[in-house]
């Protein structure tokens, strides 16, 4: 076997080779809505230039849908406790 042709073989072989992609890994957006990454990146620089942090404004609305959701469960939430 010529050299050229061994490398293409070592070359097809690494390539069939690759791990898969880890499951853990983000999804490239797959169920974010259409121009949802402008919106992202405007909102950014809003807050930015308000000195709010994105995160930290991120992290308190999550909480407030987590509270507000509790708190408009909170007799079965109540009553699963108790079990």
């Amino acid at each position: 076997m010529n050299m050229l042709a061994q490398e293409e073989k070592t070359i097809e072989t690494t390539e069939v080779k690759k791990k898969p992609r880890s499951s853990n890994k983000k999804r490239s957006g797959a169920n974010k809505p259409e121009g949802f990454n402008e919106f992202e990146a405007l909102a950014k620089e809003i807050l930015t230039g308000q000195g709010i942090s994105y995160f930290d404004w991120l992290h308190k609305k999550h909480q407030e849908v987590v509270l507000s959701f509790n708190l408009s469960n909170k007799d079965e939430i109540a009553m699963l406790a108790k079990e």
